[in-house]
């Protein structure tokens, strides 16, 4: 009897679908050990032993080490003889107790509201409705307005999303020119705070009441003066304040549809002067002869899953769609400016 070798194209294709089905075990184990505080552990007190890991974190030893020796198969962590495990490069990144990191952003992005979401996918893809809404009984922004841990976590993690691509941003695109910039849905302050201290222009910062609640503590920890940043709390679907001359808006307008993002860019056409621009700072979801995988590993098509799963009509769009969207509300594109991050900038100017 003869057997048919299996082709090495065959085998790779295999491990690609293996890692890709077996992702979620991986995401969900960094989850755990973050919400544990287990790499805040280890990076602050050093190596420790299966059972002083078990005992501080409450947990039963026997069911930790699954988790710590995956974690460490993975290279998250570092096992070592005796059942002692160290902090890595890669765990530190997902250290929470030093500020916004990672961390924040595996937790929010994989916590059970979210998880939930996925699980009413296929129902939601028959109904049209939003996975997260149908799963939680409330949009996204509510219910991490109504949970103080969910939202402390989201604050956290839209401010380590600004911080890791911000320094790239900033090599490539000059803020100097303009005299007052606004930043729409900036969160606690990180971007504003990042180019006012770099371009020495004015800065405003509009978000909802509960996310700027923390904003003004947040931009005295960066260390800008009380003067240099307005913040002004509202809502973008009914008035956007004047006073700037050009305003940015970072993964901020994924969150819509056309047409509520048709209504922000109209009300932001109101606030601006004649002279005044609107920067898009955004990942790009790649047309079919464009790189599918950003330059710091995001691949925008697949993180636009997690973005309309999450939000009404939300996802990242193509560079393209966005230009489209833009020209529809009266502006014209100006420039585009790419960075070493999945993070790009579309200039618009207002259309005459």
């Amino acid at each position: 009897m003869t057997t048919t070798p299996v082709s090495t194209s065959s085998i790779e294709a295999k491990k690609k679908l293996f890692d890709m089905v077996l992702a979620f075990v991986k995401s969900q184990c960094i989850y755990t050990a973050a919400r544990l505080g287990i790499f805040n552990l280890l990076q602050d007190e050093g190596e420790q032993s299966l059972e002083t890991i078990a005992e501080k974190t409450n947990t039963k030893p026997e069911r930790l080490y699954f988790v710590l020796r995956a974690l460490a198969h993975l290279d998250v962590l570092k096992q070592k003889s005796g059942r002692v495990f160290a902090s890595t490069e890669l765990s530190d990144l997902l250290v929470t107790n030093k500020g916004p990191s990672m961390g924040h952003f595996a937790m929010h992005i994989i916590e059970p509201a979210q998880w939930d979401a996925w699980k009413v996918l296929e129902d939601a893809l028959h109904t049209g409705e939003v996975p997260f809404e149908r799963a939680n009984g409330k949009g996204v922004y509510q219910f991490c307005q109504d949970n103080e841990w969910s939202g402390d976590v989201f604050i956290n993690a839209m401010s380590f999303l600004t911080n890791h691509a911000v320094d790239a941003l900033m090599d490539v695109y000059d803020f100097s020119r303009f005299e007052t910039v606004m930043d729409v849905g900036g969160g606690q302050g990180g971007l504003i705070a990042r180019i006012v201290k770099r371009f020495g222009c004015k800065g405003i910062l509009f978000e909802v009441p509960y996310v700027a609640e923390t904003a003004a503590a947040y931009l005295q920890q960066q260390g800008v003066d009380k003067d240099a940043v307005q913040i002004i709390t509202g809502d973008v679907f009914v008035e956007i304040p004047k006073g700037a001359d050009a305003i940015v808006m970072k993964y901020f307008i994924s969150a819509w549809n056309d047409e509520d993002a048709m209504k922000i860019l109209h009300n932001c056409k109101q606030a601006l002067p004649p002279h005044g621009k609107i920067i898009l700072l955004q990942a790009f979801v790649p047309d079919l002869d464009e790189p599918k995988v950003a330059p710091d590993g995001v691949m925008p098509g697949v993180f636009a899953v997690q973005v309309n799963v999450a939000v009404p009509g939300g996802g990242w769009r193509t560079r393209q769609h966005f230009q489209e969207l833009f020209e529809k509300s009266g502006f014209v594109l100006e420039k585009v400016v790419d960075t070493q991050t999945n993070l790009s900038a579309m200039e618009f100017g207002l259309a005459s």
